[in-house]
């Protein structure tokens, strides 16, 4: 048996005791299926409610973000599987699974390592109904970035998709956060606090920063940095640093060595972390900013 699990029925018909397939010793996670043990990932619980799911149902919402792999903030993620039909079909009943109704044609869905789920930018405006702004841009910004900034690979959308998204959402609830973030949802962020970093600042008052600013040698042959968010003008650098930094040694070093190349060549660096209020996060932006402008 897989991670997927079966239903019960198929392993009665393949031959297995009553007393194995109904015991104890095999989990239960939705009604009418079996698996070896607990699903130790949301992804491979949603594997397992696919075998008892109808047919017709699309994985949407939470699930279908943990699915397209979005950055959701840690409060938001479920226990339960999320999951939609298409009108006129009935939401699923099981215990463990939240169904929701969509409208007909309203949503765009794809096949997911096996699974139906719900376009990336349609469960983006979908989970418009549970984050707040910040967390909504920092999914967007995910969903028109990807990783294509170092690998070149194409994101998972485009902002006429988002705005695609958004125009089909209606005035469902959520509607207003959804079009706010919209609106704010830029290129070039590659983590979710960075999205929430550079947004702070804006809301601060400063400028917008530049995203991932690649910084090449005075001779122009090679690259010296990728700066987080930066003010090319005044030559101000912010990098956020991830716990990653702190705990593996070969990117401390490599963060050391970048700031004193970027000190080097006039740059000042500003390091922020986990621990740093955005709020005094932005006070040394622009206290560093000033500086810039009196040189």
């Amino acid at each position: 048996m897989d991670e997927s699990g079966v239903r019960a029925k198929q392993l009665l018909t393949e031959g297995m005791p009553r007393r194995a397939v109904y015991g104890s010793h095999l989990h239960r996670p939705f009604h009418g299926m079996r698996a070896d043990g607990p699903a130790e990932t949301h992804l491979s619980l949603c594997r397992q409610a696919a075998v008892v799911l109808p047919a017709e149902a699309l994985f949407s919402h939470r699930s279908a973000a943990v699915i397209h792999r979005m950055p959701l903030p840690g409060w938001a993620e479920t226990r339960s599987v999320e999951v939609a039909v298409f009108e006129p079909a009935r939401p699923p009943r099981r215990k463990g699974v939240i169904a929701h109704q969509l409208t007909p044609d309203e949503h765009r869905w794809s096949i997911v390592e096996g699974l139906r789920v719900v376009a990336p930018q349609d469960a983006w405006a979908q989970l418009s109904s549970q984050l707040a702004v910040p967390d909504l841009v920092a999914i967007g910004d995910y969903l028109i970035t990807g990783d294509e900034p170092y690998s070149g690979t194409p994101p998972p959308a485009t902002m006429q998709d988002l705005e695609a998204a958004a125009r089909r959402h209606g005035r469902r609830r959520g509607v207003t956060s959804l079009r706010e973030a919209l609106g704010r949802v830029r290129y070039g962020s590659l983590s979710p606090q960075e999205s929430r970093l550079r947004l702070a600042l804006e809301d601060a008052g400063l400028p917008a920063p530049a995203l991932n600013h690649v910084v090449r040698s005075p001779e122009g042959d090679r690259t010296e940095a990728m700066i987080d968010l930066a003010y090319p003008d005044a030559l101000v650098a912010i990098e956020y640093l991830g716990d990653h930094h702190r705990t593996d040694t070969a990117v401390y070093r490599n963060d050391i060595r970048r700031r004193e190349r970027l000190v080097d060549l006039g740059w000042e660096v500003i390091f922020v972390t986990a621990a740093d209020p955005f709020e005094a996060v932005a006070l040394r932006v622009r206290r560093a900013l000033h500086r810039s402008s009196t040189r």
